[in-house]
């Protein structure tokens, strides 16, 4: 049932706010559910936690705290009189952001099932069985990475008619809901294109102009998301110097080198410079080095650039925060001449 043209004719669409995790893929001890609700009060994770989780049939089970409420007002989206479900709907998911306390789209449900009362789930968390309000299959759900959370739903003390109140379920308003539905095409579009090419050679950009521009366009991406993370002064530009990374970012006893690396819609597939492949492997700097990848670099609004942030975990392995493994080719190469 999903639609032909995903951009073209606007969803019925509904709006969850749950508590903030990396990966909702389960109780997981590095993964905790953060939030104000007053089930987290006492405990370590919320029923939120499984909502990313795939089941044995192939689909992601969505569970929204009721509130005051535990019915959700399915004759707002436009269901049939006394129906139980709504088909076709995109579901959103909000979470407040710790440290900055901003609502940001964590992900969504494409062509879900809303179900006016909640359902019995196949999980047990800490003695309580899960229910869920929504359904879809796992094909048709997104979570975003943690470092590509950057659209913020407002509130209703600061858009009044047009933001989100008190409770967690919110019906959305005309104008934010179109904005949304262009991000999520514009995020699926760009994300289609961006599959890992299985340490296949990436495409070279032969126009040095717009390389210039991509890069730029990453670097100030990173900048953006790092100032925004720890503060402002705390990133250095070392572009220059040919030290093996791009920028420095400095905030307490924190701190990274972070090479920066920009591509259009191109897959995820780059290079390092044997300089900066030489540091990225050396036992004085992997520990502090990051590879920020900005697919789409050059996106503009509503569409979105796409940040992937590995590190390193030990061994040869560097990993994203949501557990995505980095795959390294490496190359040798040659020079060639003839007198």
């Amino acid at each position: 049932m999903l639609n032909k043209d995903t951009g073209s004719t606007l969803p019925p669409i509904i709006y969850f706010n749950i508590g903030w995790m990396k990966r909702y893929a389960g109780a997981d001890a590095d993964d905790s559910t953060l939030g104000g609700h007053r089930w987290l009060a006492d405990h370590r994770h919320g029923l939120e936690c499984f909502n990313f989780l795939p089941t044995k049939k192939g689909t992601v089970e969505g569970y929204r705290p009721p509130g005051t409420r535990d019915k959700v007002n399915i004759d707002r989206l436009g269901a049939e009189p006394g129906a139980n479900t709504i088909e076709g709907v995109l579901v959103v998911w909000l979470a407040r952001e710790p440290g900055t306390g901003k609502t940001l789209v964590v992900g969504w449900y494409r062509e879900a099932t809303v179900y006016r009362e909640a359902r019995a789930g196949q999980y047990n968390l800490d003695g309580v069985n899960s229910e869920y309000s929504v359904t879809a299959l796992k094909e048709h759900a997104t979570l975003l990475p943690v470092g590509a959370r950057s659209f913020q739903v407002p509130s209703s003390r600061t858009a009044r008619g047009e933001g989100f109140g008190q409770k967690p379920t919110w019906y959305g308003a005309p104008t934010v809901n179109k904005r949304v539905w262009t991000y999520v095409n514009g995020w699926d579009n760009a994300n289609k294109q961006t599959k890992p090419t299985n340490g296949k050679q990436p495409p070279r950009n032969t126009d040095p102009e717009l390389r210039r521009k991509v890069e730029k366009a990453a670097v100030q991406h990173a900048w953006s998301y790092y100032e925004a993370k720890y503060g402002k002064d705390c990133v250095k530009s070392v572009e220059p110097y040919g030290y093996g990374w791009d920028l420095e970012v400095r905030s307490g006893d924190t701190e990274w080198l972070v090479e920066v690396k920009g591509l259009l819609n191109t897959g995820l597939a780059c290079e390092l410079t044997p300089n900066e492949y030489e540091k990225m492997c050396s036992p004085k700097q992997r520990s502090k080095y990051v590879i920020y990848i900005v697919n789409n670099a050059l996106a503009q609004e509503p569409e979105v650039p796409i940040p992937t942030i590995f590190t390193w975990v030990g061994g040869k392995i560097w990993q994203t925060e949501d557990g995505r493994e980095l795959h390294v080719a490496e190359k040798v190469g040659a020079v060639l001449t003839c007198k």
